[in-house]
């Protein structure tokens, strides 16, 4: 997480993919065009953008939230909403936790051991 009070916030989280060309494809198109409950979800919960980058099977996603943004009330309203919790279910089907990643959890935080702004 980087910012300052009242500046957006910015996350970097790891995941992998199951190791299938096939699966992997269909992730991809998946997030082609997500669901627009998803979206707006997102959106509505502070997530100012969100990006996803893969190299072979591991994904990397930065998340810009805003300074109001509440990861606890965000993770939440996910598991009280019915869109969240089926899109959640789907994409389990193409990806699978890093060997670092505690049990029971998804994406995990990375941390940060650069910044040129800080050099």
């Amino acid at each position: 997480m980087s910012g300052t009070a009242g500046l957006p916030r910015r996350f970097c989280q790891a995941l992998d993919l199951v190791d299938s060309p096939a699966l992997i494809e269909e992730y991809q198109r998946h997030h082609q065009r997500i669901w627009p409950e998803i979206a707006e979800h997102l959106r509505e919960h502070g997530i100012l953008d969100m990006e996803i980058y893969r190299l072979g099977t591991r994904l990397f996603m930065i998340v810009e939230v805003s300074a109001a943004f509440d990861a606890a009330r965000f993770d939440a309203a996910g598991l009280s909403n019915p869109h969240v919790q089926r899109w959640e279910a789907l994409m389990w089907k193409y990806q699978v936790a890093t060997p670092w990643t505690p049990q029971g959890e998804k994406w995990v935080a990375m941390e940060r051991i650069f910044s040129l702004q800080q050099q």
